[in-house]
């Protein structure tokens, strides 16, 4: 019979897996149809988007952070989850119109600079959902 304590590293794990996942189809997305993931990053500008972004990084990095001990690259895990949270706590500092112009700013980069940013995505997402395995 698995514990309680063994049952929260699971669902740890899978969460994570769902998070790598995640990471990693929307850069292959960004790679291969980097206009339409443009449209995508869009609608993240307005104030309903915003504070979605903070609690998918907070939970994202919650995620990743709780479930390093059970993986293959546990120092890197907690380093990215980390990142994820501080990213989270910072929005909310940085505010709401500076994040509109960052979107801005980002949507209007060429596509072979998001193919290049989505890249990174999908060797990170690959990294952790090989970890997680």
């Amino acid at each position: 019979m698995v514990g309680p304590e063994r049952w929260l590293d699971i669902v740890f794990v899978v969460l994570a897996l769902a998070v790598a996942l995640f990471v990693f189809v929307m850069g292959a997305w960004g790679v291969f149809a980097p206009g339409s993931i443009f449209a995508f990053i869009s609608g993240w500008s307005s104030k309903t988007g915003f504070w979605l972004a903070v609690l998918l990084r907070l939970s994202f990095g919650l995620t990743l952070w709780f479930a390093a001990p059970d993986t293959r690259l546990p120092i890197l895990l907690r380093a990215l989850g980390a990142l994820a949270i501080v990213m989270a706590f910072t929005l909310p500092l940085i505010g709401y119109p500076r994040f509109k112009r960052v979107i801005e700013w980002w949507t209007n980069q060429s596509h072979f600079v998001m193919r290049i940013w989505s890249l990174l995505a999908v060797a990170i997402g690959g990294v952790v959902l090989w970890s997680l395995t």
